[in-house]
């Protein structure tokens, strides 16, 4: 049985496809746009082809609805490309590490015409911060730590405090997808219809096949007050579910899906016909050492002579198919809240001979069978890692696999599925290695993975202690950015320098257009006001 996270889903974080912050839009070098010269439909149908079946569209319980949300539910505040924040549901706020304030617009109605008040918003943000409702945007669009929300009608305005300093509650509470007080009071509504302040409601669903989204003409609130009069603007949605990746690469090329990821090898097929595509950076692979007691992988000279033997190069190319490049830090998520590369310079380099030195030094000595033993005892790792998140990571871990066992080092590695990697690093610790990279949209994020109590009783998955990381946290959390990122980034680097954790490669996420435009959000899902149907 899978755990459920009281923080950020393991599907979120496992899948790393479910970034997990929210933003208008990423910068990239294929944008999908035409350049301003394009002809654009009028009331035309946009569909979007989906590779897992979000089940009921409930933002505040599905755990596989994030920038699909959007479409009917907006936020306080939107995140443009630049990094700064533009209108939403709010036209003014301020912010600090203990608290914020929300005026919202005047003009804003829900989906059934009624006005959203502040009342209402602070009850969403209320719902979704009480970890007892077991939301799974708690820790992803709320803080983790005490939150109090009031709304005060007449004012139009949103009061958040929190119980401790925070310093991303614009990046959090500010981006929540608000749903409206009638599908707040009855969950059950949201099955089939929504209940928010979006550019588009949902009119229709075909359980297990598609969602069917219409677009508000009277919508006028969107990021930076942009509204449904835009040309090109579609006037219908379609989110299909389409598992198989192959096929949706086909109706791509059939022009039957306007949008989709493709990841795998069917990407060359798109770009040999010449289909635009947007592309949102990613976390490839990560090694993990598990250094929990009894853990061989506890002792740095070990850790040090595994990351010594491998070539980073070699490796970033595997482990992304070639279409990658090395990592620069934990957070992918563009634009990133506090931008910089805190990888380099923190790793030992490339020297298998130091390596083998390293272990000779600790009392790993080889036997006549190549395998190094110390006081009978053989030195085993056991690596995991699970191919459905990318087919490259089996070629990867092999690889790692090989490098180790050149060193004298018996490595078993196994596959897993999302269920099976879910219950040894969630609930049991059983494991030595994981290569995977995880999905953290914000460096408040990783907190709780990386220090604390360890699972079950806590989500500490690799039972670090690493007390220069813990006291640079806490120094950051009474900040807000930009004053608080380079703290942030000295935390992290104070786990590399430890090797508690080895972020190796970055990998590109492309989602591909056909006769549209959009821009892509970090949750993977094209920004709504942002869609185009060409003409």
């Amino acid at each position: 049985m899978t755990t459920r996270l009281p923080l950020l889903s393991a599907a979120a974080l496992l899948a790393v496809s479910g970034l997990v912050t929210a933003c208008g839009a990423t910068s990239n070098d294929d944008t999908g746009s035409t350049g301003g010269s394009a002809s654009y439909a009028t009331d035309a149908t946009f569909t979007i082809g989906l590779r897992d079946d979000p089940g009921a569209f409930d933002p505040y319980h599905s755990q596989l609805i994030f920038g699909e949300a959007y479409l009917a539910y907006d936020s306080l505040l939107n995140l443009a490309e630049d990094g700064e924040f533009v209108s939403g549901l709010a036209e003014e706020w301020t912010a600090d590490a203990d608290g914020a304030t929300f005026t919202l617009r005047d003009d804003v109605t829900c989906s059934d015409g009624a006005p959203l008040t502040a009342t209402d918003v602070a009850a969403a943000i209320s719902f979704v911060s009480d970890p007892a409702n077991q939301s799974p945007h708690y820790g992803v669009y709320t803080p983790t730590v005490p939150l109090t929300a009031t709304g005060d009608d007449a004012s139009r305005t949103v009061e958040v405090t929190v119980a401790q300093p925070f310093g991303f509650l614009l990046h959090t509470v500010g981006q929540l997808p608000i749903v409206c007080a009638r599908g707040l009071a009855d969950p059950e509504l949201l099955k089939t219809e929504s209940d928010g302040t979006g550019p588009f409601v949902l009119t229709d669903v075909v359980p297990g096949q598609s969602f069917t989204f219409t677009r508000r003409d009277d919508y006028a609130w969107g990021p930076d007050g942009v509204g449904a009069d835009q040309p090109g603007m579609p006037k219908q949605v379609v989110l299909r579910i389409v598992t198989n990746e192959s096929t949706r690469a086909n109706l791509l090329l059939s022009g039957e899906l306007n949008f989709s990821l493709i990841t795998g090898r069917d990407w060359q097929r798109l770009d040999a016909e010449g289909l635009d595509k947007v592309v949102v950076p990613s976390s490839g692979a990560w090694l993990w050492f598990n250094q929990l007691d009894g853990r061989v992988t506890q002792d740095k000279d070990l850790r040090q002579a595994l990351v010594q033997s491998l070539d980073f190069e070699e490796l970033v190319a595997v482990s992304t198919g070639e279409t990658g490049s090395a990592s620069d830090g934990l957070i992918t998520a563009e634009p990133k809240a506090c931008p910089g590369d805190t990888v380099s310079g923190q790793l030992p380099g490339f020297d298998v001979a130091a390596a083998e030195e390293l272990l000779d030094d600790a009392g790993w000595v080889a036997g006549a069978d190549g395998v190094r033993a110390k006081d009978g005892v053989p030195l085993a790792i056991d690596l995991h890692f699970v191919p459905s998140i990318t087919p490259d990571y089996q070629p990867a871990a092999e690889l790692v696999a090989q490098k180790w066992e050149e060193l004298g080092i018996q490595v078993e590695l196994t596959s897993d599925t999302f269920t099976t990697m879910s219950q040894f690093m969630f609930e049991t610790s059983d494991y030595d290695v994981y290569l995977g990279g995880f999905g953290f949209g914000l460096p408040h994020q990783a907190v709780p993975y990386l220090s604390g109590a360890v699972p079950p009783e806590g989500t500490n998955l690799s039972g670090l202690q690493n007390a220069e990381y813990e006291e640079l946290v806490a120094q950051a959390q009474a900040l807000t950015p930009p004053e608080a990122c380079e703290l942030w980034h000295q935390a992290e680097q104070a786990l590399f320098r430890n090797l508690d954790l080895v972020p190796i490669s970055n990998r590109p996420w492309p989602f591909y257009l056909r006769n549209a435009e959009a821009r892509t959000s970090s949750t993977n899902f094209p920004v709504p006001t942002s869609i185009r149907v060409l003409g």
